[in-house]
């Protein structure tokens, strides 16, 4: 059977992050015999037109796709699509929002056929088989379907699976890796599934459950190593915890050092699961950055949220993070239960006094988390429900001592400081006063600007065509091309491509017609 899956775009969207549960779903469909074709689009700027390439002439029987409430929208117009134009192809939708609203979901989209819910490998596998047959879902459990007569079932829940070994690796081959790769951001990793942690915020727990399930170290490193040899430097473990369980950390630092890959990694940790033993290792290990959820400075907001920390245990951490030698970002949410402007003020003073990188990021009530379930008992007044709001950096929320005004008041002034960092980057390199490390914040910050306009724009695809040329001769054609198309001085874009080319993540190669062509690798 041939099986498509989709990540649709993102409404913002920085680089290009792997996704990670697409080819886990992909890699275990192809290991139960079926063809899949995976389709990434999240820096895609017309993603039905580019779909219209992939669907024509192919016989697809099921069209999958995922989303987050930030991209649900833009999910739905896909399938739509694909169900306008193929009637007899059976939709399914997976993700977070969907599995936490699939039954209004079905309602209210009569173009979806079914809802994965939660961890969807052996769900998919066991629907993908049904239709293939053309039998029903009953009994297909993590599935909310709609049957012949129209009427909307949902099958129980599917125990989460226990053994992660026993899942194949994700199928890389399905991208193109290069596009990745240009990001230098990393490969896309999973080592545990699990968290314990009850935030009122979050439904990671409710997704992938609160016992943790973890890979061997053994299998860990194996995939690290992998990765290496496919050109990655840099790997985002994407865990919600990879520091669940210091022996089981501890062992894949051990076996990453007997290795010695040349690998730098990243992860995210809580403050009270770390400890100087442990960071100097994972510092060792090649670790080098950590994120910590801080959420806020104030005593009683992480008390109301149960975040089980206190303001205390944050700032020991980072200070002994940092010691390490380990990049630190701390992460926090403003507009929680009980905020008021002084607790506010609270958490901008604690952020700014931890003295390391950190996010604000205004509290979300997603589908799903225990924030929008019970937001009238815990003080929170929802102020919309557009999901096209939702990830933009809009308050959505209010409590009874702060509203839309505090909260985008200190968002804006947050980001007014990125905004005019940017900009004195940008003074002290036309003034040639920066130093080292900020030079190279610039370039990163210009490199990853090029290449969204590159890969969203299909740009190499749309100008990469030419007579045929030496291999320099062509790059400076395509130079040209793309200098007029983004407006930079040829310098720069050629400084942008010219990494590209030497890495191998752009080509020229010979095409049929008598030219040649500058593609992804």
């Amino acid at each position: 059977m041939r099986i498509l899956l989709i990540n649709p775009p993102y409404p913002v969207c920085e680089g290009l992050t792997m996704p990670l549960g697409l080819l886990y779903l992909a890699s275990r469909l192809e290991q139960a015999g079926h063809c899949v074709v995976l389709e990434d689009l999240q820096l895609c700027r017309s993603p039905l037109r580019h779909l219209e390439a992939t669907l024509s002439g192919q016989d697809f029987q099921v069209v999958g796709i995922t989303s987050f409430t930030i991209n649900v929208l833009g999910a739905s117009r896909i399938l739509r699509a694909v169900k306008r134009a193929f009637p007899e192809t059976f939709t399914v939708w997976g993700g977070p929002h969907v599995t936490f609203d699939a039954g209004s979901i079905l309602q209210g989209h009569p173009w979806v056929d079914a809802v994965v819910r939660g961890e969807g490998e052996e769900t998919l596998v066991e629907v993908a088989s049904r239709v293939g047959e053309r039998k029903a879902l009953f009994g297909v459990n993590g599935v909310t379907w709609r049957d012949s007569k129209g009427d909307i079932l949902v099958n129980p829940p599917r125990p989460f699976r226990e053994d992660l070994d026993g899942l194949p690796r994700p199928a890389y081959h399905l991208l193109s890796l290069s596009k990745y790769r240009a990001f230098g951001d990393g490969a896309s990793l999973m080592t545990s599934r699990g968290c314990p942690h009850r935030c009122v915020f979050c439904v990671g727990r409710k997704m992938i459950g609160t016992r943790g399930r973890f890979r061997s170290p053994k299998a860990v490193v194996d995939e690290m190593e992998a990765l290496a040899t496919l050109g990655f430097r840099r790997i985002r473990i994407e865990d919600d915890l990879f520091t669940f369980r210091k022996e089981r950390a501890l062992a894949i630092c051990r076996e990453l050092d007997r290795r010695a890959l040349p690998i730098r990694w990243r992860a995210y940790a809580r403050v009270d699961t770390v400890d100087r033993e442990l960071l100097d290792r994972m510092a060792r290990a090649g670790c080098e950055r950590l994120l910590f959820g801080a959420e806020s400075g104030s005593p009683e907001i992480l008390r109301r949220i149960r975040k089980g920390i206190s303001p205390e245990q944050t700032r020991h951490a980072v200070l002994m993070t940092r010691e390490a030698g380990i990049g630190v970002l701390a992460s926090f949410v403003l507009g929680l239960p009980g905020e008021t402007p002084e607790t506010l003020q609270q958490t901008l003073e604690f952020a700014e006094s931890l003295g390391v990188p950190y996010s604000l990021n205004l509290l979300t009530p997603y589908m799903g988390t225990e924030v929008r379930e019970r937001a009238e008992e815990m003080g929170i007044r929802i102020l919309s429900s557009d999901w096209r709001l939702y990830g933009q950096g809009r308050p959505l929320t209010a409590t009874p001592g702060v509203g839309p005004w505090h909260l985008s008041r200190a968002v804006g002034k947050y980001r007014r400081g990125l905004s005019q960092y940017v900009e004195d980057l940008l003074e002290g390199a036309r003034l040639g006063r920066l130093a080292g490390p900020e030079t190279e914040e610039l370039r990163k910050h210009r490199q990853w600007a090029f290449l969204r306009r590159l890969i969203r724009e299909d740009l190499l695809e749309r100008h990469g065509r030419m007579a045929p040329a030496t291999r320099m001769q062509a790059l400076d054609e395509l130079t040209r091309r793309l200098a007029r198309v983004v407006t930079l001085p040829e310098g720069e874009v050629k400084g942008h491509l010219l990494p590209l080319v030497q890495e191998g993540s752009i080509k020229l190669a010979n095409d049929a017609k008598d030219e040649m062509r500058w593609a992804w690798s």
